[in-house]
Formats: structure tokens, C-alpha cells, sequence
């Protein structure tokens, strides 16, 4: 599908989360991971939740989590991203999910309970679940590249939504993108 309605109600019981656990800067340890990649091969894992925002929020990552004394973790894009041509082309996939082409809307293959809104839901209760463990997410977002590309790449969101909004353009041909 191309979007998908969901209710976005969700029981949270993480409320007081940061109240509870400010944690100084200084006593901050980021663990940057990425979700696939963190449960892929754990053995220790039901199969049907290795790779997936259930395996990272589940009780054996948490306690692994907890005993390096993580405070925080940093997910790697975790935004609805694309496999491009060329990657297609040469029997590649976008592992990373860098060049996403909505920056609201869950990973849908990092849910082991579905791809029509269950993705959603699957990621608040992840983040809930860390949360309630006394670890803080922050999400790693690039803005400066999408799976739109350059003036040759396909419209496929931001671009058609307003193209002037979501990227920088020359200022003598506005046909063109800057790109840092």
C-alpha cells in the first residue's frame, strides 16, 4: 500500500520517563545500534522476533543492554525506506535504511507483527519497553539524503509533496539540488 490509516491510541506507561531518569550528560553512554542488526543472529531469540523492534525490546537485549550499562540508544534509521535501482540492480538491498522516503513512518520489516500499521505499534511499544527499562532512544535522522535522490531520482514523497520545503535548491536553477 501506499499509506495506511491506523488508530494511533497507545497505552504508554512511560509518562514520568524522563523525570525519572535524567540522566546527566556526563553519565550518558550511547550505544548506537541498529535494529536488524542487533537481534539478527541471537540465538537466545524466538526466530520470529530476531531483527525486529520486538527483539531489541525484548527481557534478554534489555538485560544485555542494562549490563553494559547502557543509559541510551541511538537507533540507526528506523523510517520507511526503499531498495533503489541500482542497489536492485546488482542484487543488493538497502540494509542501512539511509535514503528513507518518510521520515514518520516506522520500518515496517523491522516488525515481526505486520506491515499494515502493526509497525507503528510494534515501535511505540519497543520504545516503551526501553523506557520502562530506564534506557533513553534517540533516532539517528539524515535529513540531507533521500531515497528521491538528486534531479534524475524518482518522486516518491517529499518531492511531490513540496519539493522547495523538504530540499535545498540552487538559488540560479532551482531544477538542481545542492548537495553538501
Amino acid at each position: 500500500p501506499k499509506s495506511v490509516v491506523i488508530n494511533p491510541y497507545f497505552e504508554w506507561d512511560d509518562e514520568d520517563f524522563i523525570k525519572r531518569n535524567k540522566v546527566p550528560l556526563k553519565d550518558t553512554v550511547i550505544y548506537e545500534v541498529h535494529v536488524k542488526g542487533f537481534t539478527k543472529l541471537r540465538l537466545d531469540l524466538p526466530e520470529n522476533i530476531r531483527g525486529s523492534y520486538e527483539g531489541l525490546a525484548s527481557e534478554q537485549m534489555i538485560s544485555y543492554l542494562k549490563d553494559l550499562g547502557i543509559t541510551t540508544v541511538e537507533l540507526m534509521p528506523v523510517f520507511h525506506f526503499i531498495d533503489q535501482r541500482f542497489l536492485i540492480d546488482k542484487g543488493l538491498t538497502n540494509y542501512w535504511g539511509y535514503d528513507p522516503i518518510n521520515f514518520f513512518s516506522p520500518e515496517c520489516r523491522y516488525s515481526s507483527s505486520g506491515c499494515l500499521g502493526e509497525q507503528v505499534f510494534s515501535f511505540k511499544k519497543m520504545v516503551n519497553e526501553l523506557h520502562n527499562a530506564g534506557i533513553e532512544v534517540i533516532i539517528d535522522v539524515v535529513y540531507n539524503h533521500t531515497a528521491e535522490g538528486n534531479h534524475l531520482g524518482p518522486t516518491l514523497s517529499f518531492r511531490g509533496i513540496d519539493n522547495i520545503a523538504y530540499y535545498m535548491l540552487q538559488q540560479d536553477n532551482k531544477r538542481y539540488y545542492l548537495d553538501f
